[in-house]
């Protein structure tokens, strides 16, 4: 312990001694350290840290799919969640939510948007969490007739009943139905996600429509293999006695953490990477200062070799200033870490899932710890083995500028300068991808446009609305209001607005006059809009007619297609015209449509989906209670209609809860996720860029300076400044050149592990790999230049006269 101290305290007053050497090397590694620590604590958060419920890992998202390319919703069905709670299998429970157009009234009679769901029995039971006040839902709730009750979430209770400890038992009133509440959810209750109010679903035992989102949880111990295989038993089961709902549809489990992070969960695995090799790169750089100036502390090590230190000691010694670096480094990384997580949730992070809070917890400070040790010996153990394994000779003639010492520390001062390049162009290339990505997602064309166009949602629910005739009179009655606003260009609706995952049907097709192939049967989606929604949206009408308020129900029923449908169903034919029907689990014989219309691709699920067969229906013939308006405007801020909006909409009906968005935010929202991945790869490249400009200076300037009296003596014998100037640069070129092949190579086998999780980007793409290679080498040959001009501008009689 004494000559742990006696070795602590040594290398505090040595670092001491050259503070701009020990500032460079804390910064650095605080930068690598604390970038790394701060993506890791995103990735804890998001990812690693298990979810607030008993044994979550039990826990799944459950979800369907046809094995035969048809198109579905993914949802489930009641019967398929039915089926898994009646089968003696290792399902513990299953259970299965669908989102309610329901509005809550205030005290005085406001209306109010909130997130309602409906959810099947057990639901509260499978995540295990106590009740705040109350009980779930009772068998006996589930099985009577009478009106839904509610449960009403830990945030709802405090912000709306100020958290009043007798809320059990008391009414609650929404637009549409008048209730009472039973009980107050756990605080940690987050699902479905945003969820304010939950209702007892009651599940048909015959229903076999898809619009539950499903959740599972496995019985102790058991392996998901073993489930998955006893569950395809049990659809074998529904597809025995459902044929057509049923038919190679299977069910799809994945882990509850991964089905709410989504795809934000690979963004930030790529990050993750990427700030490892920031790290790595940091590593690479104090190395080089270590190196660096262990030449000049050869003579030191000669003397204590001489006085008879051995090996172990000098190692010891230099590792211990090495963890000092390393430890003052993490400290400072740490802490901006910390600043960076605030800046992050500032900027919009907060809103991602399970990054609402980023703690950093024992995960996170363990990880920081890892950091500062892997960070200390990679640093300290180059320079340690460089000097401690060199004999006394050698010392000496080194730390006399004699160049039969300098080449090994110059040839790993080149190495490292390779490894600094090629790390360079790996993040570089990494910053690119995600760049690229995210810039192919701004340009798909999602079949509308945003400029000048918001959005909100109105639902004709209750006594009021009793049947379609009526919902169909409140809509044009609302319609009418909002096209006589001024500056209101077009206004249109839909039940199913793209990018923000409305139900929308998945239903089976048949052409009429033309047999239907059971083992491999059409599908296409259908969307309900109202005439004028495309030009409200700015969506082109490719062919044929709009819709028009002479399509109503006791007309003949029409459709409008996109423009899969043409390439997937219609080939060699014209589309206008031809007769089709539809339907699920059969296709229906009423249903008949005839196409007046071929409309341009709508991106309905994402952006980086591409369309799905799809046909339009009108809205006046099929009446849906629940609609996204948009509405389309010259005025140079479309907000500036939202007042007006919410006034017209209040004379149709005052219970109707209006939001009104951009349409340009919407989309936008989208992208958050590859917008930050984009943003965080800028930091770490431009940040690469500057390590690597530092370390290749110092590489370069060291590989000067031993070569000073060679170079005095070049020019003393004649040598121009600019031959002097070209030597000096060549050595720097050619370990750029060795450093830009390899992370090429790297890169280009990183990138295909990347590119799998990103939009449209391929490894091997030649613009993004040459223009990292030209990038790193550009910085790497400015840094090279500054102390090549130095070296030509030597005076030999200064530097020869000491000689």
């Amino acid at each position: 312990m004494s000559t742990l101290l006696q070795d602590l305290r040594f290398a505090l007053r040595h670092l001491g001694k050259t503070p701009g050497f020990s500032l460079a090397a804390i910064l650095t590694l605080a930068l690598g350290i604390g970038a790394t620590t701060a993506i890791f604590s995103t990735v804890n958060a998001a990812l690693l840290k298990p979810l607030p419920y008993p044994n979550p890992d039990e826990l799944y998202g459950l979800r369907t799919t046809l094995t035969d390319g048809r198109v579905t919703t993914g949802l489930l069905s009641p019967v398929e969640v039915r089926r898994l709670n009646e089968a003696n299998i290792s399902v513990a429970r299953a259970a299965g939510s669908i989102q309610q157009d329901l509005t809550l009234l205030r005290e005085d009679g406001a209306p109010m948007k909130t997130a309602v769901y409906g959810v099947s029995e057990g639901f509260f039971e499978m995540f295990g969490l106590p009740m705040t006040l109350g009980t779930g839902f009772t068998p006996e709730q589930y099985a009577s007739e009478g009106p839904p009750v509610v449960v009403i979430s830990r945030r709802a209770w405090r912000d709306l009943f100020n958290s009043d400890p007798n809320v059990v038992g008391k009414p609650i009133r929404f637009a549409e139905i008048a209730t009472s509440i039973v009980g107050v959810a756990p605080p940690d209750l987050d699902m479905p996600r945003g969820a304010d109010f939950w209702f007892n679903l009651r599940l048909g035992p015959q229903d076999i429509g898809h619009n539950l989102d499903g959740y599972m949880r496995l019985k102790p111990g058991v392996p998901i293999g073993r489930a998955t295989a006893e569950m395809a038993g049990v659809m074998a089961g529904v597809a025995r006695d459902f044929p057509a709902s049923a038919f190679n549809r299977v069910y799809v489990v994945k882990p509850l953490v991964d089905q709410i992070i989504g795809d934000l969960g690979p963004i930030l695995i790529v990050v993750l990477s990427a700030t490892g090799l920031l790290l790595a790169l940091a590593c690479v750089n104090v190395t080089n200062l270590l190196l660096a100036r262990g030449a000049a502390r050869a003579r030191e090590m000669a003397v204590r070799v001489a006085l008879g230190a051995g090996r172990g000691r000098i190692v010891r010694q230099l590792l211990t200033e090495s963890i000092v670096l390393a430890t003052v480094g993490a400290v400072s990384g740490v802490l901006l870490a910390y600043v960076g997580i605030k800046m992050l949730l500032a900027t919009g992070a907060a809103s991602l899932p399970r990054l609402s809070a980023i703690p950093f917890d024992g995960r996170v400070l363990g990880f920081a710890f890892a950091a500062l040790v892997v960070s200390a010996l990679v640093v300290g153990f180059a320079p340690a083995l460089r000097l401690a394994g060199t004999d006394l000779k050698t010392l000496m003639n080194e730390s006399g500028r004699s160049a039969s010492g300098g080449r090994a520390t110059a040839r790993w001062l080149g190495a490292l300068m390779i490894a600094e390049v090629a790390l360079s162009v790996m993040l570089v290339a990494g910053a690119g991808w995600l760049i690229k990505s995210f810039a192919n997602l701004r340009t798909v064309n999602p079949g509308f446009s945003t400029a000048g166009r918001v959005v909100f949602d109105v639902a004709f629910n209750g006594p009021k609305y009793p049947n379609p005739p009526a919902i169909d009179a409140a809509a044009q009655d609302l319609l009418g209001r909002l096209r006589q606003i001024p500056g209101v260009d077009a206004v249109g609706t839909t039940a199913n607005f793209p990018l923000r995952l409305a139900p929308e049907n998945s239903l089976l097709l048949q052409f009429k006059g033309e047999p239907m192939d059971p083992k491999s049967p059409m599908g296409t989606r259908q969307r309900l809009v109202s005439p004028g929604f495309f030009n409200a949206m700015g969506t082109r009408m490719l062919a044929g007619r709009d819709f028009t308020d002479a399509d109503r129900q006791d007309t003949l029923r029409v459709a409008i297609v996109n423009q899969t449908f043409v390439k997937r169903y219609v080939t060699g034919r014209e589309a206008l015209g031809l007769h089709f029907l539809s339907g699920y689990p059969d296709v229906n014989p009423q249903s008949e449509v005839e196409i007046i219309g071929v409309v341009e691709d709508i991106r309905q699920k994402s952006l980086s989906e591409p369309a799905e067969p799809a046909f339009y229906t009108s809205d006046r013939q099929q009446t849906p209670r629940r609609r996204t308006v948009v509405v389309h405007t010259s005025a140079a801020e479309p907000m500036s209609l939202q007042q007006a909006i919410r006034s017209e909409v209040s004379k149709s009906d005052p219970q109707i809860a209006v939001d009104v968005t951009r349409l340009s935010d919407l989309t936008g929202n989208t992208l958050q996720r590859q917008e930050l991945g984009m943003m965080l790869m800028l930091v770490f490249g431009a940040a690469a860029l500057a390590l690597a400009a530092v370390g290749i200076y110092g590489v370069i300037a060291y590989a000067a300076a031993q070569r000073q009296n060679e170079v005095a003596t070049r020019l003393a014998l004649g040598a121009t400044s600019t031959s002097v100037f070209w030597l000096v640069l060549k050595q720097g070129q050619i370990l750029s050149l060795a450093g830009a092949v390899i992370g090429l190579v790297a890169a280009y086998f990183t990138g295909r592990v990347v590119a799998s999780r990103l939009y449209e980007v391929r490894a091997s793409d030649p613009t993004i790999l040459a223009a990292a290679a030209v990038l790193v080498a550009l910085i790497a040959i400015g840094a090279t230049a500054i102390p090549s001009f130095r070296s030509s501008r030597v005076d030999p009689s200064r530097v020869l006269r000491p000689d």
